[in-house]
């Protein structure tokens, strides 16, 4: 089976990194005036809206089981960069986040897949026909436990060596929203 016929137009992101700038190592993004979206990410999710795609964030947000900000003001920040994705184009089925801390034993933690086993119960979705785009080994595991195809992000906080089980290696999401047009038919450049 080639890979146009293998996936449906559906991709899950991670945040932090993807989406947005990944804050400095064991820091988080708490503030809306902190969150920077990453060079070509309005862009690349205007054109995965474009071309029909089902675009959901999935993200741990530990900084709330912390106690460093409200659940309250993360939603709003995701509201945020859910109203800006829509005013350049792009469009975001759901944003799912898990406010635990590693140490909870929750479910939804990734590189647990509770996250995305949530939203393809609410959505409708098939993981196994999805992308998904992370820029840490615990995304690519997420996305491996479900089957998606996995496309692993070098410029967030995995860096270069991370990300070698991933099925993709590209330098943003810009790269990866071609790479994952180029597999299924669409337009845009492939890499890997």
């Amino acid at each position: 089976m080639d890979a146009t016929n293998r996936h449906d137009r559906v991709v899950f992101l991670d945040r932090d990194g993807v989406i947005n700038r990944a804050p400095p190592k064991g820091s988080w993004v708490l503030r809306w005036e902190e969150f920077r979206f990453a060079d070509g990410a309005l862009e690349a999710l205007r054109r995965l809206a474009e071309q029909g795609f089902t675009v959901v964030v999935v993200t741990n947000q530990s900084c709330v089981g912390r106690g460093l900000v409200p659940l309250s003001d993360v939603e709003a920040m995701n509201a945020g960069m859910a109203e800006a994705v829509a005013a350049a184009g792009g469009k975001l089925a759901g944003v799912y986040l898990c406010p635990h801390t590693s140490g909870e034993g929750c479910s939804c933690r990734k590189p647990k897949p509770g996250l995305i086993d949530r939203a393809a119960r609410e959505l409708g979705l098939r993981p196994e026909r999805a992308f998904l785009v992370g820029d840490a080994d615990r995304d690519i595991e997420t996305g491996r436990a479900r089957g998606c195809t996995t496309v692993f992000v070098t410029s967030g906080e995995g860096g270069d060596g991370a990300g070698l089980l991933a099925d993709h290696r590209v330098s943003s999401l810009a790269e990866a929203v071609g790479l994952i047009l180029r597999l299924t038919g669409g337009e845009g450049p492939a890499t890997s």
